[in-house]
């Protein structure tokens, strides 16, 4: 799944804890990915180019089902005991899980049970088929924003973030030649992602602050920031 719609996967989660700020869920959500991205900077995991198309062969330390439920673990325990915020801990678990869970939908069979065996892997692979994927996770997009019920600024971002992953989702061949010259590439543009759409997410959910201001008995005003 691309940036923007593991993005709206926070708006789930904030619907469900509102007392939650949005940052620390949409953080969650893309802590796997983050690692994933450290990963294959420092040459930990990488990914190679082959048949015309991209393969996350070796990302087992940051998006194994044991790694994530580690991480999540670890998360939960670190702000359930610094911040005192079991809300905040339980949501922001789950928000690392969902990202592995739902790559194992998208991916091809490279998600593993743990960093120390190659087998079982799991992936159903849709991400092969470059147009029922990107219908899945334009759905998708929309409904995390419908049952935000968020603003019809946000919807109009999703649907052009997943409109831009198009070409994205289509090339293959020689248009991916790049990727295999200079393998930092693709981690440096999904990097750029993930702050784009954490910035219009971000942004676009958080609800308007309304502020009253009484200028004389009986009369009010009310001025909207944010």
């Amino acid at each position: 799944m691309y940036a923007i719609n593991h993005a709206a996967t926070a708006l789930l989660l904030k619907k469900k804890k509102p007392a939650v700020a949005i940052w620390p869920l949409l953080v969650s959500v893309q802590l796997v990915e983050l690692l994933w991205i450290v990963f294959n900077f420092i040459g930990i995991e990488h990914f190679t180019v082959s048949n015309g198309k991209i393969h996350l062969d070796y990302l087992p330390w940051s998006h194994s089902v044991f790694s994530g439920v580690v991480i999540a673990l670890l998360s939960f325990v670190f702000i359930d005991r610094r911040f005192k915020n079991r809300g905040l801990a339980i949501a922001f678990a789950i928000g690392v899980l969902s990202h592995v869970v739902i790559d194992m939908v998208f991916h091809e069979k490279d998600i593993r049970l743990s960093p120390f065996s190659d087998t079982p892997a799991w992936g159903l692979g849709i991400i092969d088929a470059p147009v029922v994927d990107f219908v899945i996770e334009l759905l998708y997009g929309i409904f995390c924003w419908w049952y935000f019920k968020g603003s019809r600024a946000l919807l109009i971002a999703i649907v052009i973030f997943n409109i831009l992953d198009l070409p994205v989702m289509l090339a293959s061949g020689h248009q991916l030649d790049p990727l295999a010259r200079y393998p930092f590439l693709l981690p440096s543009f999904i990097l750029f992602q993930i702050l784009i759409t954490w910035y219009f997410v971000g942004r676009l959910s958080s609800p308007l602050l309304l502020i009253h201001i009484r200028h004389a008995p009986g009369d009010r005003e009310f001025h909207s920031v944010g």
